[in-house]
């Protein structure tokens, strides 16, 4: 089974203390920085998506279409854009010790 579609993630965090999620499949992982959460949520989807591609064919798809609720996923998104708009017109708190960020991982199979 080949996977081309990419999937939508969001981290956020503070030094020392990062999470992240994949809305696309509603996986999650914690890290001590971005570097670090991203790798994990990568690992954290790229076994996962090992284990659905050992499934029958019939299975696969229900494992595949599993997206974090979506008040959830409007949610991250407009926190995300809320947060960069605000730092890009520099409004709000100068310091802010909460950072966030939005990627996409395109698994490898």
């Amino acid at each position: 089974m080949t996977i081309v579609r990419k999937l939508t993630c969001y981290a956020w965090g503070k030094p020392g203390d990062w999470e992240a999620l994949c809305v696309d499949l509603d996986l999650a992982a914690q890290g001590e920085n971005l570097e670090e959460v991203r790798r994990e949520l990568g690992d954290a989807i790229q076994t996962y998506l090992d284990y659905v591609a050992d499934l029958p064919e019939n299975e696969q798809a229900r494992f595949l279409d599993r997206k974090a609720p979506l008040r959830l996923r409007l949610q991250l998104a407009l926190k995300h854009r809320a947060f960069y708009l605000l730092n890009s017109l520099k409004i709000g708190a100068t310091g802010r010790e909460l950072t966030r960020a939005g990627f996409v991982v395109t698994p490898t199979s």
